[in-house]
């Protein structure tokens, strides 16, 4: 008995690491057959078991299901528990969250969350506390735009519950990066930048979103990072068009094409060129004006955007 025990401990361990080995590869879906058929082999093992749970919940949510991720990372809190794994009970607490968060549970994602954030505190942990931080603040931020999804409003006009949402997420996002800054993590700092400027620029608060872009974009120039530094012109053009500064914003707006460009995103090659038709006109220079909106209806054209041809028309009529 004893040696089937450590038979069946042996292929449940070389399933499992199959499963772990494809996942890395990019191939979820058969890591997750794999990982699925150490469960029912079985072992006696319960740490090993609740990494199983832990990595089956996170291929599930990779492969965007999130009800079966939800169901496993469940099976790891509970393991952990049993287990008296303080550690793994946070972890399992945070990937809770982050899948409540994509099933718009907000609430429970909130208390999963700050269990994540409690226990790592209480373990001393800055790693875990850094990114619990992070977690909450995505939380309170996706409560925030779901809450004010169906109303045609400007930043800083939005209802009270979601400025309130809005608020909390910079909160989390400010301690996450005081953090992340004493561990000298630059990408995090990048990350929580970029989200302080997109939810200050939610808040109305224009001056301090161009602030947090301006950070935001020198991280992503010392990281090479395109995409991101792409993200960060387009904020900070939308920033400026709120403060009235339209040269900047134009400016902004520019930089971002010629990224998109290099890039080769045709979607935001489109959409900066809208922008750039909204500034021009905002400055009287319809010439401008006219040039860039019918770049963007062009490349609408050959994306076969149905909604972007509406805009121009919508652009022309006004």
């Amino acid at each position: 008995s004893f040696l089937c025990r450590m038979t069946m401990d042996a292929s449940c361990m070389e399933l499992a690491l199959e499963g772990e080995r494809l996942c890395k590869a990019g191939d979820c879906r058969a890591g997750v057959s794999f990982f699925e058929s150490a469960v029912q082999v079985g072992t006696e093992d319960l740490k090993t078991l609740s990494a199983i749970y832990s990595q089956l919940g996170n291929a599930y949510f990779y492969l965007q299901e999130y009800e079966k991720a939800l169901e496993y990372h469940r099976h790891d809190l509970t393991l952990a528990r049993t287990l008296s794994d303080r550690l793994g009970e946070a972890k399992a607490s945070g990937n809770l969250g982050n899948t409540l968060k994509v099933l718009g549970k907000f609430d429970e994602a909130i208390v999963c969350c700050q269990r994540h954030l409690d226990i790592s505190r209480e373990l001393a942990d800055k790693v875990g506390e850094a990114r619990a931080l992070y977690n909450l603040g995505n939380v309170y931020h996706a409560k925030g735009k779901h809450a004010g999804r169906n109303s045609q409003h400007d930043p800083g006009d939005f209802p009270e519950d979601v400025k309130a949402s809005l608020q909390k997420a910079t909160e989390f996002y400010e301690a996450n990066l005081t953090i992340v800054k004493e561990l000298g993590d630059r990408a995090a700092q990048g990350r929580a930048c970029g989200n302080l400027g997109n939810t200050h620029y939610l808040l109305g608060n224009f001056s301090r979103a161009i602030m947090f872009h301006e950070e935001r974009l020198a991280i992503a120039k010392e990281f090479g990072d395109k995409a991101a530094e792409r993200r960060a012109y387009s904020n900070l053009g939308n920033a400026h068009i709120f403060l009235g500064e339209f040269e900047t914003a134009a400016e902004y707006y520019k930089k971002t094409l010629q990224i998109a460009t290099q890039l080769g995103d045709r979607a935001i090659e489109a959409q900066a060129c809208y922008s750039l038709g909204n500034t021009y006109t905002l400055l009287r220079d319809y010439e401008k004006a006219v040039e860039y909106h019918l770049r963007h209806l062009q490349i609408a054209q050959d994306l076969g955007d149905r909604l972007g041809l509406l805009r121009f028309l919508l652009t022309m009529v006004n």
